[in-house]
């Protein structure tokens, strides 16, 4: 894959990785560090890339994983990271949902937002996180039961 192909291929996924990122991560500038890392460890690895034709998950896979590092990074900070409480306007989520989807654990929250906010398909979810397609099933139906007990216990 060219240089021009590669960046090609993840300015088109720009916004698909922008939003898992930021269902997972609490501000901006963790958004951006675990993209900007993603994208820096893609181009170094992509000679181990053997398919092509698989490239979107396996950068999102490199994304997940990227993200994992961020949040083992605040952790060992033991800092309250800088919350931004205004959801992004690219998420397409008012803040009540954008609340909810934060509360969830972090399985369920990460297989949501890759099928609802990023638009994966459950098989693509499954090859990405390597689970079967059952369990991510799961974890989407689970995740938007529990989502929708918050919503509503939220309603007056």
């Amino acid at each position: 894959m060219t240089e021009a192909e590669f960046d090609r291929r993840v300015r088109g996924m720009e916004r698909r990785m922008y939003r898992t990122a930021r269902a997972m991560l609490k501000n901006e500038f963790d958004c951006a560090d675990a993209m900007q890392n993603a994208v820096f460890a893609a181009w170094r690895r992509l000679s181990s890339l053997r398919d092509e034709e698989r490239f979107e998950a396996w950068l999102m896979r490199i994304l997940i994983n990227a993200i994992r590092d961020t949040q083992r990074q605040q952790a060992r900070r033991k800092e309250s990271p800088l919350e931004d409480t205004h959801p992004a306007p690219e998420n397409g989520c008012d803040l009540d949902v954008q609340n909810a989807l934060e509360a969830l654990p972090e399985k369920q929250r990460l297989c949501v937002a890759l099928h609802h906010l990023s638009g994966y398909s459950v098989p693509e979810i499954a090859r990405m996180l390597t689970l079967p397609q059952t369990t991510v099933k799961g974890r989407i139906r689970e995740g938007l039961k529990k989502m929708k007990q918050m919503l509503e216990e939220e309603e007056p």
